[in-house]
């Protein structure tokens, strides 16, 4: 079929999908919603998913596999409290979570908006305690280079290197039992800021299910710097960039407070 096909005889020719259209590619015919150009279409499923009366199917977000909206909107209340108590967690227990449990995590992350809904993160899991161990001594070998060169970060990587070859304290990968790498096929601002809306996702539903995460700052910039022993260590494959890493396990503590923020600051004009 073509891009659109229309159940003419549900169709109330309402152009609600013409209007919330993303890409502007859709006007109301005689017998509803029509499309010239196909290609500009960005398969995000929108004029199907909004469509009151079912009328319209999709060939790149068929109608089929679009499950109805069934579950109502928790409370403002209960959502506050709930994104209040979500920690960045940074001690974990040795013991790595699941495949079953990193895959929930991910499939989440999947609903996460994107630009243009581009989609397309690949994510390696790595759970070994050894190559963890190696990765974090690349990075900071990586900020021993930075450091080295006198960059904007000599100072502060400093700071860390001492921490962490000084006193042995793993403050790069914090002793966790396992590294999620985010990787997109362009490094452009499109593929980091893909992947921190994938990581806020997995980052929010990971308590759901008893997981704690963080992201891994240190081993990201190196990452994303494109520095070829952490890469190798990872195995990224051909055409693919590391745009993202994520610190995952069990918390080893429970937090019983809620620490409060610097206050709102916004400007109504």
């Amino acid at each position: 079929m073509d891009l659109l096909k229309v159940d003419t005889a549900k169709c109330l020719r309402c152009g609600i999908c013409v209007e919330c259209c993303p890409s502007c590619i859709l006007t109301l015919g005689e017998n509803g919603p029509e499309c010239d150009f196909d290609r500009g279409c960005m398969s995000c499923g929108q004029c199907v998913a909004i469509c009151p009366v079912g009328a319209l199917d999709n060939k790149y977000a068929p109608l089929e596999k679009q499950r109805p909206v069934t579950m109502p909107m928790p409370t403002p209340e209960a959502t506050y409290e709930f994104l209040r108590m979500r920690r960045s967690i940074r001690n974990f227990k040795e013991q790595a979570p699941t495949d079953e449990e990193i895959t929930r995590m991910l499939d989440v992350a999947r609903y996460a908006p994107t630009a243009g809904n581009t989609q397309g993160m690949y994510y390696v899991v790595i759970r070994d305690k050894e190559k963890i161990k190696a990765i974090a001594d690349a990075v900071a070998d990586w900020m021993e280079d930075e450091v080295a060169a006198g960059t904007e970060n000599k100072r502060y990587f400093t700071t860390v290197l001492r921490a962490y070859r000084d006193r042995g304290q793993d403050i790069i990968a914090r002793n966790a039992p396992c590294l999620i790498f985010a990787l997109a096929r362009r490094l452009n601002i499109t593929g980091v800021s893909n992947c921190e809306q994938s990581w806020a996702y997995a980052e929010l539903f990971a308590p759901t299910i008893g997981l704690g995460t963080t992201i891994a700052g240190f081993i990201q910039s190196c990452g994303i710097a494109g520095y070829q022993p952490l890469l190798d260590l990872v195995e990224v494959p051909p055409k693919h960039k590391i745009v993202g890493t994520l610190m995952v396990g069990y918390p080893k503590y429970k937090f019983k407070r809620m620490p409060e923020r610097q206050h709102l600051k916004v400007d109504f004009r």
